[in-house]
């Protein structure tokens, strides 16, 4: 799609040149009005239709659009002369007949200018070496983020796609519109009938588990419930994660809480509050999370119910019964399509060692390395949730201290994390257990490179007693690191592309919704005709002229580029002229973009000051 390109103002002299800058200092307030203007330009078309030549519009008249400007043009009263440094011919003054200073004149718009070679000299000089384009621009995405650009740029936000459009992409505008609708349901009051309707400072509580009996948590080893809740102090929604029936004995756990507080990480769910509550009808112990609607859980996303054998439990159950080798290659062949790609293993792996590594140099221990309170958004980022509850309830049971048992528990962070990645490695909860480690570690060793295996071994093998750290684990990712922080930036190009395209249209929106708080108004000030006499007529002309074109045919003219392009020149005051025909073909009206601008501000300033006045009108 070629750019679009729209003048900043109606101004004919191109901003930046030397004698748009001279005039500017030498006249002060005084503007100058070249004779020249952008309609001479005979530039090309800015916005162009997919295929075919644009049909006539009724009610309007030829105007030129936007591409680009020559700053030596002669139609902005500019002398190639002047521009390449070399001055005109000298005019001598005195009345003696002596040689005089030298003044040179430009002739703009009808006036004569006069100025010296040293002023001349000295703007030449003080030009930028660059010049700001006067204008906006609807631009192709940049040759970085197009389509096919990279092996991995088609996974990051979807298949690739054609660089066409004013807005951002379908899969992305999906994906936002799924996470704000998830923000905004509530629960069925007949399926949750004993659900407070506020707890502390938080309301519009929703369940965020399937209604059903309450079951103690098999890490927990407690009743817990998670809900999703506003907060009515910032508006925001949380996650609130519920412990039944537990009173607090002591006040050891709010230091725990008072660490777990200030960490934070991009693969880590945040702790932000914590309190006590008996608006459930019970001592509960609540403690506050970010929410990431439409999250899911580690093991919702590749471990299956019931899990896969992956040739853990032979389906054969009598082994005097020879196996086919059709089954077996069968078999074999659904393992290997069943199994994770190893890139997305290495990447689990950089942010599972990077948050654990925050943690623990924090002094605490994650302790919920589970498929079950790691989340996944997107496509691939790791969100570890529920930290710090294990901290809370082995802090008020009073029988040890927490903190001196930190080291042990780092240690068990990494055996879990290794336990973690041999059961995504074998896609299978299965390869974990002891009895069959050693065919987990067979499998990893058949389809994975040697790195990953010595990854996985260093974490869950002893190494002789020594004190293990997560930063033992850096070097073995090595280069990987490297792909994945390509991956990243990627990633960040193609938002900030799908960004690039929303930014114009909110401009376009502010100018739609003042024009339509203008046009067909009923009444002002008890003036009922105010729609439709003044500068509030042309403007509803103009929006005729905009929204309700037709071909020549008779048929309804529905071009974006159109309407695009128009409220670009509206809002930026061009010069070109537009012919407005009222709708019984009556009243015709030639004028220009910045005449309608002005148009525009007076009748928006005047509803502006309306909307302000104490007094009613009539009063």
């Amino acid at each position: 799609m070629d750019p679009v390109f729209v003048p900043m103002s109606s101004s004919g002299l191109p901003a930046g040149s030397r004698l748009s800058t001279y005039l500017t200092n030498r006249r002060g307030a005084e503007t100058a009005d070249p004779s020249g203007d952008l309609a001479s330009l005979n530039l090309e078309p800015a916005l162009s239709r997919a295929s075919g030549p644009a049909p006539s519009l009724p009610h309007s008249a030829s105007t030129p659009s936007f591409a680009s400007f020559n700053p030596a043009r002669a139609a902005f009263g500019v002398r190639r002369d002047l521009l390449n440094g070399s001055p005109p011919d000298a005019v001598k003054t005195g009345d003696d007949g002596a040689e005089a200073s030298s003044l040179f004149q430009e002739h703009v718009g009808g006036t004569t200018y006069y100025f010296t070679a040293e002023e001349a000299a000295a703007q030449k000089s003080a030009e930028p070496p660059t010049v700001p384009a006067p204008f906006t621009a609807y631009v192709t995405p940049p040759p970085q983020v197009a389509p096919g650009r990279g092996a991995g740029s088609a996974s990051l936000l979807g298949a690739a796609r054609a660089p066409a459009g004013f807005f951002a992409s379908d899969e992305l505008r999906e994906q936002i519109l799924k996470q704000q609708s998830l923000m905004l349901v509530h629960p069925n009051p007949q399926a949750y009938p004993e659900l407070p309707t506020e707890v502390d400072s938080y309301h519009e509580l929703c369940p965020l588990e399937p209604p059903g009996p309450l079951q103690k948590s098999a890490l927990f080893n407690c009743v817990t419930s998670v809900y999703k809740a506003t907060n009515v102090k910032t508006g925001q929604c949380c996650c609130l994660r519920r412990i039944h029936g537990m009173r607090l004995a002591n006040t050891n756990s709010l230091q725990t809480v008072a660490q777990w507080r200030k960490l934070s990480h991009t693969s880590l769910v945040a702790l932000r509050e914590f309190f006590t509550t008996k608006a459930f009808g019970d001592n509960s112990v609540v403690m506050v999370y970010d929410y990431y609607p439409g999250a899911e859980t580690l093991m919702a996303r590749h471990f299956s119910q019931p899990p896969q054998l992956n040739g853990f439990a032979d389906p054969f159950q009598d082994p005097s019964i020879p196996r086919p080798y059709s089954a077996q290659k069968n078999a074999v062949l659904r393992q290997k399509n069943a199994l994770m790609p190893e890139a997305l293993i290495w990447g689990y792996i950089i942010q599972l060692s990077g948050v654990l590594r925050q943690i623990h140099a924090a002094g605490l221990a994650c302790r919920v390395l589970d498929p079950t309170k790691i989340l996944v958004t997107g496509q691939d980022r790791l969100h570890v949730n529920a930290c710090g509850v294990l901290d809370v309830l082995l802090a008020d049971s009073g029988n040890t201290n927490s903190m001196m048992m930190v080291q042990h528990y780092q240690q068990e962070d990494l055996v879990g994390l290794g336990k973690l990645l041999l059961a995504l490695s074998c896609n299978s909860v299965l390869a974990v257990q002891p009895d069959n480690f050693n065919t987990s570690i067979s499998i990893v060793e058949r389809h994975y490179s040697a790195d990953l295996k010595a990854v996985i071994m260093n974490l869950l093998v002893p190494n002789g007693g020594r004190q293990r750290s997560i930063n033992d684990v850096m070097p073995m990712v090595g280069a990987r690191f490297y792909q994945q922080l390509d991956a990243s930036h990627r990633l960040c190009d193609r938002l900030e592309d799908e960004l690039g395209r929303e930014v114009q249209n909110g401009r376009l929106f502010r100018l739609l919704a003042k024009l339509s708080a203008i046009t067909e108004r009923p009444e002002l000030n008890l003036d009922g005709a105010w729609a439709e006499t003044g500068d509030r007529y042309m403007l509803k002309l103009f929006r005729d002229y905009v929204f309700h074109a037709v071909t020549e045919e008779g048929r309804p003219f529905l071009d974006m580029a159109h309407v695009v392009q128009c409220l670009n020149k509206l809002d930026a005051g061009s010069s070109d002229k537009v012919c407005l025909m009222s709708r019984d073909l009556q009243n015709v009206l030639v004028t220009t973009f910045s005449e309608l601008k002005q148009c525009f501000e007076r009748s928006f300033r005047e509803l502006f000051e309306a909307s302000l006045a104490k007094d009613p009108p009539g009063a």
